[in-house]
């Protein structure tokens, strides 16, 4: 079990990057006065060594009101706010399904961990109306030891910002419900929340209730259809969006042609009738027909008819089935759609 669970509020003063074996991203932290650094892991010791990763956009969930209230430093969760506290497995806020692999550096855009989330960073390095979480074990103060990566003193923050569950080996004695970590990200301008999601291909999603230890030889376990639920569920489904080009050269009159590609993954036919695409804010647009086994159809948005649009600043796409549950959502930031005309690849 974590001995120090606690969650750090506080806003992004820099960024480093530990080039190791084991590498993070390092983030400055300042909070009321005192500085703290966040370890960001981005890959694994041990094989497979590419993680896990979620990234939520517009996330939504009851405990924001309770994070907004919480004064900037660190808050013990286990003594103070046990209330607070993340579980992967039970707590409904993210599904093993919902996690892609992502490995830790790759070339081209959008399909590493770094490029997910330095840009944010480096966004909230300048804006200190962009507020941070981290969930994890804290360590520290060290007394007259500077941090390693940004020397200021004393060094003290929040690592194990991952799933802290279904561990096996050495790191089994770390195990333990509702002790999980995450990094949520809150844009108090605009009254927007991002929560990233972390874990490790390893760790076992099927987890005594007590212990946090794996309760069976399967690494599987809660996932679409199981388990707890978001406050918008995602529902197993073949039909995915695949790509959508957010930033297309304008056209005649200033328009903008925005497309969203879908794809039927699975060997039968997938009516559409009654199928929507839906941007974040809530606007839609009806699909109809036929997607054949294995076909990709890109569909042009009707924006400039009232229906969905997709901001250059970053926002969410939505692909709900005829009985309205969410069939897929995909997120992409303002840093994925810089250069006009690109597709985004989901």
């Amino acid at each position: 079990m974590l001995r120090n669970y606690k969650v750090l509020k506080g806003t992004a003063s820099d960024l480093a990057l530990d080039d190791d074996n084991d590498p993070h991203i390092e983030i400055r932290i300042e909070a009321a006065g005192v500085s703290y650094r966040i370890a960001v892991n981005v890959r694994s010791k041990e094989t497979p060594h590419d993680l896990l990763y979620a990234n939520v956009t517009d996330f939504q969930h009851p405990m924001i009101a309770a994070l907004e209230a919480l004064p900037m430093g660190l808050t013990d969760i286990r003594r103070d706010r046990p209330e607070l506290a993340i579980d992967y497995v039970r707590g409904g806020m993210i599904e093993r399904d919902d996690m892609d692999v992502a490995p830790f550096q790759l070339s081209g855009p959008r399909n590493d961990l770094r490029d997910f989330i330095e840009p944010i960073v480096q966004e909230a390095i300048s804006d200190d109306a962009i507020h941070f979480y981290a969930f994890g074990e804290a360590w520290g103060p060290e007394q007259n030891k500077p941090d390693q990566y940004f020397n200021f003193k004393p060094g003290n923050g929040i690592h194990d910002i991952h799933m802290n569950q279904g561990d096996g080996g050495s790191f089994k004695a770390t195990n333990g419900p509702n002790q999980d970590g995450a990094l949520l990200i809150h844009f108090t301008d605009t009254n927007e929340w991002v929560a990233i999601f972390l874990g490790f291909q390893t760790q076992n999603w099927n987890t005594d209730p007590v212990t946090g230890d794996p309760v069976s030889a399967e690494r599987g376990g809660q996932g679409r259809g199981e388990g707890t639920r978001r406050p918008q569920p995602v529902v197993a489904s073949s039909i995915r969006i695949v790509a959508a080009l957010i930033n297309p050269v304008n056209g005649p009159g200033g328009t903008e042609a925005e497309t969203v590609t879908i794809a039927n993954r699975s060997d039968m036919a997938a009516a559409l009738d009654g199928w929507r695409i839906r941007d974040g804010s809530g606007k839609s647009q009806t699909l109809n027909g036929t997607l054949a086994a294995g076909e990709f159809r890109t569909i042009p948005l009707n924006g400039a008819a009232g229906g969905p649009q997709l901001g250059n600043k970053g926002g969410d796409i939505i692909l709900v089935n005829a009985e309205g549950a969410v069939a897929d959502r995909v997120g992409y930031g303002k840093s994925e759609t810089a250069n006009e005309g690109w597709t985004t690849i989901f």
